[in-house]
């Protein structure tokens, strides 16, 4: 895949450069940086409706043959070849389709529709060949190639070391790695990827980075494009352990810290130079607009010799009578867009934990211990608004139990244990081992939640009958950008739960399986589901399985893995399906 996609990127940049920044989005199925929130927002009513009058046949008919077929894509390209035209339209361009595509996402009032039905339209009836099945796939967020954001990193990488930009036509070099070893060109293209994926890291904003790459190249990319506030990265994430005892192997000799770990939502705060401030949320969505009150109290908390900074932060729901945290659900309950400071019913109380940039300097590749110091020094704590997170520095077994015990009688998950000093760097997008969590099911015994995505549904029997009694999931794999099925599940549901999950679905029922779904023939669903939501499950094991397909080949061979009694906890809003927890993660 990164050879075939390196391959077009070269070409691109030897030919038309100004075609790479949206040739790269449209690989990736995005229209812009996932912070400015560009979404198509075309549903499958309106794509239908658009195919049909630009091919002249009936709507109920191009339903009917979607249903049957499962891809409105095959549809559009079956219905494209009965057409004669007077004229020919000229043929559709990368630069074409992606200003499209964004002229729709930004269209917006009542009259929208039909002008998305009109560029639609005009973008169809200029497709040639399959193009139509992939114009529609895409407008519908339904196109898959098999391809992670990674690879796409890698595949640029590899195509600007081989074919450096900025070179006249016909170009002279087409191929720098011509007469090295394998190994040192593969050494060399990886050692460039390394500086691109960090880079990307840090800004992921390709806005920024492509136009740096094409005039001077990988290298010059660290000095150009640094941490931004404004820009928000990916967060540092914890892995799950099973234990106190296992922390304490883990961390060996290091020093570390217990952190308690708030049930609410990630909050990453940019204060920006000119004084704005701007809230993003673990997926980088702006949710600037959802907490008017945070930004209002922004000012009072922060000393005045901080002019811009990034704060990793926990927004969590607050009883301001009781003085105490309240629940996650009831965070949920709050607005999501646009909320009005004097209708807020749902108060919020900002715990801090990491400070990754300060006035100018990015603080990421130093150690905990510090940015905490500098977090501290850059604020002042205001009970029930702005605090810092509560921890204890301890090697000490027991005061680590009674710690956790006192996180659960203060409403929290448990624990988060950092690393102080030693591999103590923020580290961006990646699930580290130097950042554990400890939640209170391990007190039970009991391993942790994960988050997994619905893509089956089994047909109630007996009291459940009307409604769907059980249900398969699946975890995410981003390497093959499949799902794969983990267990099938029953219990922890209310009444009113699988009532709700009935309604939620019927929207969402599928004629077959997608071809990205790993299931084996014996746990097939009654029905086939979308992948459109992700559930919070907790379970009392994982076991090896010779029918589910997570993590298969990680652990054994032939079996994949399954979770034991798994129960139902919540719906996971906040996550989107790419973002359940990966084949790896349950392998490891």
């Amino acid at each position: 895949i990164i050879e075939i996609l390196s391959n077009l990127f070269r070409s691109i940049i030897v030919l038309t450069p100004q075609d790479l920044l949206p040739s790269l989005y449209l690989c990736l199925n995005r229209l812009g940086p996932s912070f400015l929130g560009l979404e198509l927002g075309v549903g499958e009513t309106v794509l239908m409706k658009a195919v049909a009058q630009a091919t002249g046949r009936q709507l109920d008919k191009i339903k009917a043959e979607a249903q049957e077929k499962g891809d409105l894509g095959l549809v559009a390209e079956s219905s494209r070849s009965n057409q004669r035209m007077m004229f020919t339209p000229p043929n559709l361009t990368v630069v074409g389709v992606f200003n499209k595509l964004t002229d729709i996402a930004k269209m917006t009032g009542n009259a929208s529709m039909n002008k998305k039905i009109d560029i639609i339209k005009g973008l169809f009836v200029a497709c040639r060949f399959s193009e139509a099945r992939y114009i529609v796939r895409s407008l519908g967020g339904k196109l898959r190639i098999g391809l992670a954001e990674q690879s796409v990193l890698a595949a640029l990488a590899q195509a600007v070391c081989l074919t450096p930009p900025g070179q006249e036509f016909p170009p002279k070099i087409v191929d720098a790695g011509k007469g090295q070893s394998s190994e040192s060109r593969k050494a060399w293209i990886e050692e460039k990827a390394h500086i691109l994926k960090q880079t990307y890291c840090e800004l992921p904003n390709y806005d920024a980075i492509i136009p740096v790459i094409l005039k001077e190249g990988i290298d010059e990319l660290p000095k150009r494009c640094k941490l931004t506030p404004g820009v928000p990265l990916k967060p540092m994430l914890a892995h799950p352990t099973r234990g106190i005892g296992e922390v304490m192997k883990r961390f060996d000799e290091a020093a570390f810290t217990c952190e308690y770990k708030y049930d609410g939502e990630r909050a990453q705060i940019h204060i920006l130079e000119s004084g704005e401030v701007h809230i993003y949320s673990r997926n980088q969505e702006n949710n600037t607009s959802k907490y008017p009150d945070i930004i209002s109290r922004i000012p009072k908390v922060k000393k005045p010799d901080v002019v811009s900074c990034i704060v990793d932060a926990e927004a969590v729901a607050w009883d301001q009578e009781k003085k105490q945290i309240q629940p996650f659900q009831v965070l949920t309950t709050r607005k999501r867009k646009d909320v009005d400071a004097s209708e807020i019913k749902v108060q919020v109380c900002v715990y801090a934990f990491d400070l990754l940039y300060l006035n100018g300097e990015s603080l990421v590749r130093q150690p905990l211990s510090k940015r905490r110091q500098l977090l501290k020094e850059s604020f002042t704590e205001k009970e029930g608004e702005f605090v810092f997170a509560c921890s204890i520095d301890s090697d000490n077994t027991d005061v680590i139990a009674e710690f956790l015990e006192q996180s659960i009688k203060d409403s929290c998950e448990g624990l988060m244990v950092k690393t102080l000093e030693k591999d103590a760097t923020y580290e961006i997008a990646k699930r580290s081992h130097n950042w554990l969590k400890l939640k209170k099911d391990y007190l039970e015994g009991v391993g942790d939640t994960l988050d997994l995505v619905v893509i089956g549904a089994f047909l109630g029997k007996g009291k459940r009958t009307g409604t769907y009694g059980g249900f398969l999931l699946a975890c995410y794999d981003e390497e093959n950008e499949e799902y794969q099925s983990i267990c099938k599940i029953g219990t922890g549901f209310k009444d009113e739960d699988l009532e709700q999950h009935f309604n939620f679905f019927k929207e969402h029922t599928l004629p077959k399986s997608r071809p990205y779904y790993r299931v084996d023939q014996s746990t097939e669903p009654d029905v086939w589901l979308d992948a459109v939501q992700v559930w919070e499950v907790k379970c009392a094991d994982l076991s090896l399985s010779p029918v589910h397909k997570a993590a298969m080949g990680l652990v054994d061979p032939d079996k994949g893995i399954s979770l034991r009694f798994p129960r139902f906890l919540r719906i996971r809003d906040d996550k989107k399906p790419e973002e359940a927890t990966s084949g790896s993660q349950v392998g490891s």
